[in-house]
């Protein structure tokens, strides 16, 4: 097993020094630099290892927006700051946005994600870029789930540009299985389409034909502590590997600590991926939505509200700091199904 994983390895980095394939830094999680979760989160295709979907997870796999029951709503601001100097007009400032919402439904869930990446950065020159992602997702034969996804965006200062592609992606729950509570696989196929290119002789970022592969579980459940992990493999274009992986614990119901942390096997042979894990955290807390017969009719008086916040070190020099916050309107349903005997 050993030999295989250095092998893998080994294979990476070969294939990640192909001249065609040279996205900027953090090129490949474009779409991941917007929310605190998504910064901390592992890039779990699966959910993470305890189970948290947002609009934005969408993104990742369109399959996960069908695991929410909730009508959803997420808000997150990234700023990132960058400690080398100003010299030669480089930048210290950069930032990244996105809201979004999910909507579920008795046929399926819909979701939309709205995004913004401005970076001039030398050492991250991604550029600034809009995008507007689009998600749908359906429940089958009870664990299994099943999502596809458009996105569309269009980039400028370094080069105009405009992007449309589509995401596919699947997710089964096995449930509990030995000592792993909640137990996922999950697999996408993202950017299936045009993607922004800095120059006709680079194939483009986030890279065509990412897939992507990954499971997640609880390791210890009970009522006042959890631990999740998840573990994934990434291939931008057959042409690089990635691994990625998380860890979260919650404490009573009311706080999550996420880390995650990242091997770019293109950016190891670059010297730019960094070995520092991501840190973030997310309360939670149960709200009142009001009285209104809106409120009442869609089963909203009870709702939480979910902040967060988080940190990741890029290539040693830029600093990301992250806000947001989840809006889950109405109770999760822990009921079992109506059965009834005649």
């Amino acid at each position: 097993m050993k030999k295989l994983f250095f092998s893998l390895i080994a294979l990476a980095l070969t294939l990640s020094g192909a001249a065609a394939y040279n996205p900027p830094v953090q090129g490949e999680n474009l779409f991941y630099l917007s929310h605190p979760e998504l910064l901390t989160g592992g890039v779990s295709v699966a959910g993470g290892g305890i189970e948290s979907v947002l609009p934005a997870s969408g993104t990742i796999n369109p399959a996960l927006i069908g695991l929410e029951e909730r009508v959803s709503l997420d808000l997150g601001y990234t700023a990132m700051i960058n400690g080398l100097s100003e010299d030669k007009g480089n930048k210290k400032y950069a930032q990244a946005f996105g809201t979004g919402i999910l909507i579920p439904t008795d046929w399926a869930n819909f979701g939309a994600e709205i995004e913004g990446v401005f970076s001039e950065f030398y050492n991250m020159p991604l550029g600034n870029s809009l995008h507007l992602k689009t998600f749908a997702a359906k429940q089958f034969m009870d664990k299994l789930y099943i999502g596809v996804g458009v996105g569309f965006g269009y980039a400028w200062e370094f080069r105009k540009d405009w992007m449309i592609a589509a995401d596919v992606g699947a997710l089964y729950n096995f449930g509990d299985v030995g000592f792993l509570k909640n137990f996922r696989i999950a697999a996408s196929a993202n950017n299936l389409g045009k993607v922004f290119n800095k120059d006709m002789n680079w194939q483009g970022y986030p890279s065509m034909f990412t897939f992507r592969g990954g499971a997640a579980a609880e390791l210890i459940q009970s009522e006042k502590f959890v631990l999740g992990l998840s573990l994934d493999v990434t291939t931008p274009l057959f042409m690089n590997l990635i691994f990625d992986s998380g860890i979260q614990v919650r404490i009573c119901d009311f706080v999550q600590i996420n880390s995650s942390w990242e091997f770019n096997s293109h950016e190891v042979s670059e010297g730019t991926n960094s070995w520092l894990p991501t840190l973030g955290v997310v309360f939670k807390f149960n709200i009142g939505m009001g009285k209104s017969d809106f409120v009442r009719k869609n089963d909203w008086s009870k709702s939480e509200i979910c902040p967060s916040a988080a940190w990741k070190n890029v290539d040693g020099d830029i600093n990301m700091f992250g806000l947001g916050a989840v809006l889950r309107l109405g109770e999760k349903d822990r009921s079992g199904p109506d059965i009834q005997m005649d």
